[in-house]
């Protein structure tokens, strides 16, 4: 299950996070982590789970829409492919790079629809989906909600996501 975290979710609402001009970066998670998005806050709180030999990526392209036809917001990004990766993941996550891993705070956690995946020196291809990596429905969510059994702020069904990929050579 794919999560927003509170922090994430504060900063934007306080204009802290501009997805179109701040840098926004993606790192791959081991495979044991499990996010909590009431208590993570800053890269800080989840850096001892990032995937071992995984890269970092800025997001290029960034960009923040409406879609009137599904009334929502929608978050999207350039996809993302790395060569040489020698790290096991099912998730990534999103937030906002300020220099400091203490100040950076998170965005979102996002799982791998494949799966677990294990390049063994091989690439592996973050592609987004075209509608986004993660959308907002204007009607469904107040203040005091969270995400709801539909799972619609955190699945590609409702919105946005990826597809990953890889492809292992040596």
């Amino acid at each position: 299950m794919s999560t927003l975290y509170l922090k994430g979710i504060e900063q934007a609402f306080l204009g802290n996070i501009n997805f179109e001009s701040d840098t926004i970066k993606l790192k791959y998670m081991q495979t044991t982590y499990t996010p909590a998005p009431t208590t993570e806050n800053f890269l800080s709180d989840v850096s001892a789970y990032e995937a071992s030999g995984a890269p970092t990526e800025t997001l290029a392209s960034c960009d923040v829409r409406i879609d009137t036809a599904n009334a929502r917001v929608e978050f999207d990004a350039a996809d993302v492919t790395e060569t040489g990766v020698t790290c096991t993941t099912n998730k990534f996550i999103i937030y906002k790079d300020t220099g400091s891993a203490a100040t950076s705070p998170l965005i979102a956690c996002i799982d791998i629809t494949e799966g677990t995946l294990t390049p063994v020196g091989g690439t592996l291809a973050v592609t987004f989906n075209a509608e986004g990596l993660y959308a907002i429905p204007h009607s469904q969510y107040g203040v005091s909600r969270s995400i709801n059994s539909n799972n619609e702020l955190s699945s590609r069904n409702n919105c946005g996501g990826y597809k990953a990929h890889r492809t292992c050579g040596r």
